[in-house]
């Protein structure tokens, strides 16, 4: 028997709150290096997170929503490149992280978080020009998701989506038996290319980008080869991309989406 969406909170709940305890006890200030790194986004190209970033700043949000913030990493950063940003997530411990977060980046004063299920028709209506979306799809009711996030947006407002993807079902039979542990939430999925399809048809489509075919074996690395090995499938897999229908194969999509 499925899971109905309340259990599937539950379970979410028990296991973020030992992600909370983890990055509360390894809490730091976020590098300045970093935050120039995102508000440059230099190499978008070849990074995912970059190119998320740059899809959602490009038009100069007024407001934006980190829908599924987690301990607020990505919130607090967009905050310290002047952004004003309202964080939620599901997490009442996340949530507490996040706040810790702002105030240590000092940006608690145009960065705030809310304790929220993503998949509640309860959240404001029309508050946001623009959604940061990054992983947190794929842990929703995707009809729910969608519309959740639909209704938090202005007319013509966007949406940036990173989510892991698998539209072949044999590279998907394949990683579900290597012997390397998933750090995934329970109940975290893949998108299927028929999701991919639905939200095109809920919101136009403006940019979208594929990741993460070469990439995938970087976990497999000896430590001492992984900033090597990182660099070379980075730029790997942007060139395989190039041949038409290996999108196919990716792992990631991130995409830029306008409310109809």
């Amino acid at each position: 028997m499925s899971k109905t969406h309340e259990q599937r909170i539950q379970d979410e709940l028990v296991f973020q709150a030992t992600q909370a305890a983890k990055k509360l006890a390894d809490l730091q200030p976020t590098p300045e290096a970093l935050i120039t790194q995102y508000r440059d986004a230099r190499n978008w190209r070849f990074n995912r997170v970059e190119c998320l970033i740059r899809f959602l700043t490009q038009n100069k949000p007024a407001s934006i929503c980190d829908f599924g913030c987690g301990s607020g990493e990505m919130a607090t950063r967009l905050g310290s490149m002047g952004y004003q940003v309202e964080g939620y997530d599901v997490s009442p411990e996340l949530i507490e992280v996040a706040r810790k977060r702002a105030e240590l980046d000092g940006v608690a004063d145009r960065v705030t978080f809310v304790v929220a299920d993503g998949a509640s028709d309860s959240l404001p209506k029309g508050k946001f020009d623009a959604l940061l979306a990054m992983s947190v799809l794929h842990h929703l009711p995707l009809e729910e998701g969608l519309r959740t996030m639909n209704d938090l947006l202005v007319p013509g407002g966007r949406i940036a989506f990173m989510e892991p993807v698998a539209y072949s079902k044999v590279l998907q039979w394949m990683r579900d038996r290597t012997p390397i542990p998933k750090d995934v939430s329970p109940d975290e999925r893949q998108l299927s290319w028929a999701e991919i399809q639905r939200i095109g048809e809920v919101f136009e489509i403006e940019e979208i980008r594929h990741y993460a075919i070469t990439h995938r074996i970087f976990r497999y690395v000896p430590a001492f080869m992984e900033d090597w090995v990182s660099n070379l499938t980075l730029v790997l897999d942007q060139l395989l991309l190039l041949i038409p229908g290996m999108s196919h194969i990716a792992g990631t999509v991130v995409m830029l989406v306008r409310k109809r």
